[in-house]
């Protein structure tokens, strides 16, 4: 059933920025733990719906992890949401870019 009030997230896409290593796996990363602590304070404030990193092949650590990843957030506004994407030490030093979008979910348990 659609539900036309369903509610509203956003998500961040973060990506390689211009500060990424190449060649270098997403978790082995100069600066993927300042990216890792900017994720658990999102978490520990209830922000974040869902996070992580897009992956290659399954396993978490073990696995193989793709450039970059998403994540699912709460946010006030578009401004609120911009802010929290942005924010990230890791989009501040270019190591991420980041792309927030809105998304409405009327399709939901």
């Amino acid at each position: 059933m659609v539900d036309e009030n369903g509610p509203h997230y956003f998500v961040a896409f973060q990506t390689p920025g211009p500060n990424w290593a190449k060649g270098v796996r997403y978790n082995e990363q100069p600066e993927f733990m300042k990216h890792v602590g900017y994720m658990t304070e999102l978490q520990e404030k209830g922000i974040t719906v869902l996070s992580g990193p897009f992956m290659e092949q399954a396993g978490g650590l073990d696995g193989v992890l793709a450039d970059g990843g998403m994540t699912i957030f709460r946010a006030a506004d578009r401004d609120e949401a911009m802010r929290i994407g942005t924010d990230d030490p890791t989009v501040k030093s270019g190591m991420l870019n980041v792309d927030v979008k809105m998304l409405w979910v009327p399709f939901h348990e």
